[in-house]
């Protein structure tokens, strides 16, 4: 692994760990995930996803070559596809997609689209953070269950080899910049706000 993702990640092993082995993740793991917990979940992560798309929006804008923007165009089209998976489910499941997120969520979803004035350094790690952190928790959640899971689709959604690719291809843009103290802080930043997200989905 590069420098700057390696730096990136050992410094936060304890918090990782906490990602992995976080109740909302073992539940799922195990089938004993509370519907209630996956419909909370479902609702709060459609909100932010939307709002990811208009932060990786902006963030292709200040790209700083076509390599760059090819990378983020490919993600900004898996996109469609995800939203769909969540409009689908919420509708098999009678849940209000259009209900108003969390506080916390609000949060999240602007700091985001705040990365991007940062300029493209913090915005590339901004991104990687949450890709690879959605790409570990639900790589751990397929490697201990099987295909016939009501969750499937959304495990495959988040741990497939394509998607694996695509953030071994952000970690290649992160690694091309050097750490920075901005760069690591807004790392940090991301891994407190995806704990605090399972926090509130798993209440």
């Amino acid at each position: 692994m590069p420098e700057t993702t390696r730096a990136l990640l050992s410094g936060q092993e304890t918090a990782w760990r906490l990602i992995l082995d976080h109740p909302f993740v073992a539940q799922t793991s195990a089938g004993t995930l509370p519907l209630s917990a996956f419909d909370r979940w479902l609702a709060e992560d459609h909100y932010f996803v939307r709002s990811f798309r208009a932060f990786l929006t902006e963030l292709i804008a200040i790209a700083p070559d076509e390599q760059a923007r090819e990378v983020l165009a490919g993600g900004l089209a898996a996109l469609v596809p995800e939203l769909e998976l969540f409009e689908t489910a919420a509708a098999e499941r009678g849940l209000d997609l259009s209900a108003e997120p969390s506080l916390l969520n609000l949060g999240y979803s602007s700091y985001l689209t705040a990365s991007v004035r940062e300029g493209w350094p913090v915005g590339i790690t901004v991104l990687y953070a949450v890709e690879k952190a959605y790409y570990d928790a639900w790589a751990s959640v397929r490697d201990t269950t099987g295909p016939d899971t009501q969750y499937a689709g959304f495990i495959a959604n988040w741990s497939s080899p394509d998607f694996s690719a695509y953030v071994d291809q952000l970690g290649v843009l992160v690694d091309r910049e050097e750490l920075t103290p901005a760069l690591t802080r807004a790392f940090d930043r991301v891994v407190r706000f995806e704990l605090a997200f399972w926090d509130l989905v798993a209440e």
